[in-house]
């Protein structure tokens, strides 16, 4: 298989800043996680080790720099969509 590394270059996303907010993980149609971190996309890579009971299939996040904002808006969305795998603010 031929694989053109100068084409994968081009067509290549840059990472932008630390993604910090809240993040939400999916398994097909269902919402069944959501976090928040300074690195929303080290916390989603964390989801993935062996020892983690989460299955998910995508993931997503809303960008806020702010800690105190993103720290409040997961607990509300918690509390509100009650999410399978989050324990806390029910």
């Amino acid at each position: 298989m031929e694989i053109d590394i100068q084409k994968l270059l081009d067509s290549s996303k840059p990472l932008e800043g630390n993604f910090s907010g809240v993040y939400f993980l999916f398994n097909q149609e269902e919402l069944v996680y959501i976090g928040k971190g300074w690195n929303c996309l080290l916390r989603v890579a964390e989801h993935t080790r062996k020892d983690s009971n989460k299955i998910f299939t995508s993931w997503e996040y809303i960008h806020i720099k702010d800690e105190k904002e993103y720290g409040a808006l997961e607990k509300e969305l918690i509390k509100k969509n009650t999410p399978k795998y989050n324990k806390t603010y029910r």
